[in-house]
């Protein structure tokens, strides 16, 4: 109730009046089934486009081994062609099928007893090492060779050249002369090899001898689903640099900035004449010319005698400037430029040209721009130098049988220690890869990995890429449990029972398989949810009396079944080859509710893409069939291959037609969910008014699109919501009940004309 209190206009708004119902999607379909590779966990998958299925699906499926094959096909009370599956995907969306929400069915994992589907996986070691980001032959003067990274690579360190990331190379270990930002380092030594890009690496600090213990695995990854798929997968990590700081000067002991121009050239000479030595001082260190010196006296005002003298075979002219580097410290706190990139425990590697040393930013170590981290520093830095935050990329690729990249990852700016941000490798490879899972291990024997020391870096033992191993579908473990599966709560729900994550959808089918036990909880699910129609399979092959036996077990008027199977083009195997019909039939419906809607009886319609029917139905089989409520699939010359039959398999003559069935889930789906606003609010007259003209004006649409007989709405339905339809006790205990009768159209399926012969009578004269 609004509070008036003071005098004025008081403008409001209230709802009155019916609020729209819109109508429920009835095409949306689901379907269960044995798939290639795909999401093992989680909620069903919508696929729009049989490409967008073999994306995360994968394509068709051979045929089993024959102890497996015949375990299945030759089992007529539960057994099934669950291989054939991605070909009757396909057939779903050839017949004009748009949204499918796919759930993989796989072996369940029971490690205990060494049975259930298993994923691909792989572990990686310690060590520190970089691709080649050009090729590099060997040769007197070949002495610089371009990496990927210069992370770790020092003057005076050891490098150890592998080919194909195996073989180490003639000359190994070379010392480092010098790097230089590009990526490029430049040895003591001439190559004695010749190195390719993408194919060799160098190991900046050595990968882990073997024996390879627990202790010495640092990282592993796992493929995002079970089963054999996985071993197609390989992963590549390497450290990156997530962001480059310039190092800057204490405040406290930086002294002044300072600069001098040179009065006189200089070749050969530490001795150098300049403008003025004003702010330098012994043993300051200096730029000049991108290089770096350090004052050994200041011997007058205009003259400075420096360390290293310049080359014998170097020039400097007149006018060079010479700056002062500016001391920026040691110990474990620096001053560092945009440390906004930075948070607790980064990885930080300073770098003074020569020397590197890493360390770990520390706990709420970020003040400013001062950074406090462990270990201290050992080196001296100044306002020239910079610092690198070190991260981690992980790059994943799934190769296809005939060598396509199938799917390529690149994930960024990875950290190895979890600080609760999503940025953490494992949080983040599971939520951004749609391939492979990781988990950090021990790296030491204490447990615990050191960021501190890159020689502990994650790296494979090979080359740069680790594929992934020990994946298998388990595909002799496969049980009927599998396909019914069981319900573990939103999102982790297998099988039949994974589709109820789905509310919109209302078309259902395990395609394939004629297990009793299959087909019983595909029923079950429709009954229980009201709102969805299974399609069922029976047996490949049966006779006209088999099918009416598989038939005569089942009473519901929430499916429908299809005789015979149909042929159609299998590519991988360039034949064709026998499905059951039920996804292809789903297909159908979807193109007929969208081409006509719902009320259109799904039948006289021709099956699309399909070689033939594999059994040839005539009218007297048809007679037999037709009672019994199973739609027979016919060839008519002249016409192609049609659905001939529509109806339910429920012996109740209410509801024998399909399209009866699915006007009323059409209609009860979408009144219950267009009028949830009515919960809680209060159950009085207005309130009924509402409600009724809601669904009035519902229903009068849904009779104007030719899903209600009669010539009028009164012909077509009736809405009742008053004390008619409700006690006092009712209303009490916060029950409104409404009472709706609707008059679908159902099909003519005899469509019969009565001719009679007329004789021409004579009038006489």
């Amino acid at each position: 109730m609004a509070e008036y209190l003071h005098p004025g206009v008081y403008v409001e708004e209230v709802d009155a009046g019916p609020s729209p119902i819109a109508g429920v999607s009835t095409s949306t379909a689901g379907a269960v089934g044995v798939t290639e590779r795909g999401p093992t966990s989680d909620k069903p998958v919508l696929c729009t486009s049989f490409a967008d299925f073999e994306r995360t699906f994968g394509g068709f499926l051979p045929v089993p081994q024959a102890t497996t094959n015949n375990r299945w096909d030759f089992d007529t009370a539960e057994g099934g062609r669950w291989w054939l599956f991605p070909l009757s995907v396909k057939g779903f969306f050839d017949n004009g099928g748009q949204r499918l929400y796919v759930k993989r069915v796989f072996a369940a994992p029971d490690p205990a007893n060494n049975r259930g589907a298993v994923a691909s996986s792989a572990a990686l070691v310690q060590g520190l090492v970089a691709g080649l980001a050009a090729d590099a032959d060997a040769g007197a003067n070949s002495k610089q060779v371009r990496l990927v990274h210069t992370i770790g690579v020092a003057v005076g360190g050891k490098l150890n050249f592998f080919t194909a990331g195996v073989t180490p190379i003639a000359g190994n270990p070379y010392t480092v002369a010098g790097y230089d930002a590009s990526g490029t380092v430049t040895l003591a030594t001439a190559l004695q090899a010749d190195l390719r890009a993408g194919r060799d690496l160098v190991a900046i600090f050595p990968r882990s001898a073997a024996p390879i213990t627990p202790a010495k695995n640092t990282v592993s990854f796992t493929a995002k689903s079970l089963g054999k798929w996985g071993d197609a997968v390989s992963v590549r990590m390497r450290p990156m640099v997530g962001a480059t700081l310039a190092v800057l000067a204490d405040p406290a002991t930086g002294g002044p900035a300072a600069s001098a121009h040179l009065t006189k050239a200089a070749t050969g000479t530490g001795v150098l004449l300049v403008d003025s030595t004003t702010n330098f001082a012994a043993n300051d260190n200096i730029r000049v010319l991108g290089r770096d010196f350090k004052i050994v006296t200041v011997d007058s005002a205009t003259q400075l005698t420096v360390t290293p003298a310049v080359a014998a075979a170097v020039t400097w002219p007149v006018g060079t400037t010479i700056t002062r580097l500016r001391p920026a410290g040691n110990g474990t706190q620096m001053h560092l430029a945009n440390t906004s990139a930075l948070y607790d425990y980064a990885v930080l590697e300073f770098d003074d040209g020569a020397n590197k040393e890493v360390v770990v930013v520390a706990a709420g170590g970020v003040t400013g721009n001062t950074v406090t981290f462990t270990p201290a520093l050992a080196n001296a830095y100044n306002d020239s130098h910079k610092a690198r935050l070190i991260e981690a990329e992980v790059a994943t690729q799934y190769v296809q049988a005939d060598g396509t990249v199938a799917v390529q990852e690149l994930i960024p700016n990875l950290r190895l220690h979890d600080d609760t941000s999503t940025s953490f490798i494992e949080r983040a490879m599971s939520l951004r890869s749609s391939l492979v899972n990781a988990k950090t291990l021990p790296a030491t024997a204490g447990g615990g990995y050191s960021e501190s020391d890159l020689k502990l870096f994650p790296t494979s033992l090979g080359a740069e890429w680790i594929a992934l191993t020990g994946g298998d579908d388990k595909l002799d473990d496969l049980s009927i449990d599998d396909f019914v599966g069981a319900d573990r709560g939103s999102a982790n729900r297998t099988g039949i029972q994974a589709l109820e994550d789905i509310p919109e959808i209302s078309l259902v089918a395990v395609p394939g398989m004629w297990s009793e036990t299959i087909n019983s909880a595909l029923i079950q699910h429709c009954e229980q949810l009201r709102y969805r129609f299974a399609v069922i399979d029976a047996n490949d092959g049966l006779s006209i009396q088999g099918i009416r036996d598989y038939r005569a077990a089942i009473d519901t008027k929430y499916a429908a079944l299809y005789y015979p199977w149909i042929e159609v083009r299998d590519p991988s195997v360039r034949r064709n080859v026998v499905v059951a019909p039920s996804l292809h039939m789903i297909g159908l419906y979807a193109r007929v509710d969208v081409n006509r809607g719902v009320h259109k009886a799904p039948a006289n319609e021709v099956i699309s893409a399909i070689t033939r029917i594999a059994q040839d139905v005539n009218q007297r089989e048809q007679d037999m069939l037709n009672p019994s409520g199973i739609n027979a699939l016919r060839f008519f010359p002249g016409r192609g291959n049609r659905v001939w039959g529509a109806r339910t398999l429920s012996s109740d003559s209410a509801w024998k037609y399909i399209n009866v069935r699915r006007i009323f889930i059409y209609v009860e789906a979408s009144i219950d969910l267009g009028t949830q606003w009515v919960v809680f609010e209060p159950n009085d007259e207005p309130l009924w008014a509402r409600v009724r003209a809601t669904i009035t004006n519902f229903l009068t649409s849904t009779w104007r699109a030719g899903m209600l007989q009669g010539s009028t709405p009164d012909e077509a339905f009736f809405v009742r919501v008053d004390h008619s339809t409700m006690t006092q006790d009712d209303i009490d205990n916060g029950r409104l009940i409404c009472q709706i009768g609707i008059a679908p159209v159902k099909p003519a399926e005899f469509v019969i004309f009565r001719i009679q012969q007329k004789t021409l009578d004579v009038n006489p004269a």
